[in-house]
């Protein structure tokens, strides 16, 4: 069974520290998840130092990030969205029940194991996406249930583009299903599914596998921006924002686009595939054709932060009303981590979001 890639975010760690727990967790352990260390504000978990950690209250606190740099980084554990533990020792009249030793190797992989049981949705929908990956193309219409024995784990509408998965559901679960095609509309769903597109349970997958998943003829045709793929914001990375403006400019082949975004093999198809499973892009230029204005319109929506695409009408002036995405759109990427940022007229500091 494949496991996902899950990214660890480490904040506020020595030079030594960072290094040695970045090499544990590039220890490949059968049957368990692989880790890699990521930029903290797109982390599926966070460690973090404690003797980088200064308490403003009783759940604010600021992080020394990176030690010695003189930045800092502000969180509110009220906000917080992802599992998240302290390297002891911790700074004094703090508390906290997630803790580790960070010079301990077996303190540190226990402490990833409970962060892979708090993400357990997100691995079964990883679980959920390799499954489509595979028999899509067996079941491209219609509704289909996913059954172990008798207990239905998962309903897919290829029509409607949605998924209803069991919240409970484990990730071996979805490797012992059949599939089986049925009759009943996806809106008969039972109630406590979870309900999720069909595109968010792929880029899911497609972010997190180390496996070749790319079409072949996205390597040999011109690649084309269909629409802005339709997952949260925040999801974005800034290789994925870039992609997005250089196609709406001028769409190319993998290997053009490579030497346009200066990124190396890995890096770009990497890109693309999620690109792809995210349901952004095409290889008919006819399609991209008659999709253009409304991707614009999108680009433009998340320029301004909007909700609806449908609501900003796009500006006649070509693509110039591109040149400011990708500071923009970076912001757009929700991270409970702020950045402190000195404000030199008033003589303290601004909670900046990311």
């Amino acid at each position: 069974m494949e496991q996902p890639v899950l990214r660890l975010g480490l904040l506020g760690f020595s030079g030594a520290d960072n290094e040695r727990i970045r090499s544990w967790i590039a220890q490949r352990q059968p049957g368990w998840p692989l880790w890699s260390a990521c930029d903290p504000h797109g982390a599926d978990a966070w460690m973090i130092s404690g003797q980088s950690v200064d308490v403003l209250g009783r759940d604010a606190l600021v992080i020394n990030h990176p030690p010695d740099s003189g930045q800092q980084l502000t969180l509110n554990r009220a906000e917080v969205d992802r599992p998240l533990a302290f390297a002891t020792p911790l700074p004094e009249g703090f508390a906290s029940a997630e803790f580790f030793d960070a010079a301990d190797e077996p303190s540190v992989r226990q402490r990833l194991q409970r962060f892979e049981a708090w993400l357990r949705p997100l691995r079964t929908q990883f679980a959920l996406g390799a499954q489509l990956v595979e028999r899509m193309r067996d079941f491209p219409k219609g509704v289909v249930h996913l059954l172990q024995e008798e207990k239905l784990i998962a309903v897919i509408d290829m029509d409607r583009g949605q998924v209803g998965l069991h919240t409970p559901a484990r990730p071996i679960d979805l490797d012992m299903v059949r599939w089986v095609p049925v009759s009943i509309p996806s809106h008969d769903m039972p109630h406590s599914f979870m309900r999720l597109s069909l595109h968010r349970v792929l880029w899911t997958f497609a972010v997190r596998t180390v496996r070749d998943v790319l079409p072949s003829r996205y390597r040999e045709r011109t690649i084309y921006l269909r629409r802005v793929p339709r997952v949260p914001a925040r999801w974005f990375e800034e290789s994925h924002l870039r992609l997005m403006r250089e196609l709406m400019v001028r769409p190319g082949t993998l290997d053009e686009i490579r030497t346009r975004m200066d990124m190396t093999d890995v890096e770009i198809e990497q890109c693309v595939t999620a690109m792809y499973y995210g349901g952004g892009l095409t290889t008919d230029p006819e399609s991209a054709r008659r999709a253009e204005s409304t991707a614009r319109r999108a680009l433009v929506a998340l320029h301004f932060d909007k909700k609806s695409p449908e609501n900003v009408v796009p500006s006649r002036s070509g693509v110039s009303e591109l040149a400011a995405l990708s500071s923009i759109l970076h912001d757009t990427r929700h991270s409970p981590l702020r950045a402190v940022v000195p404000d030199r007229y008033h003589n303290r500091s601004l909670q900046m979001p990311y």
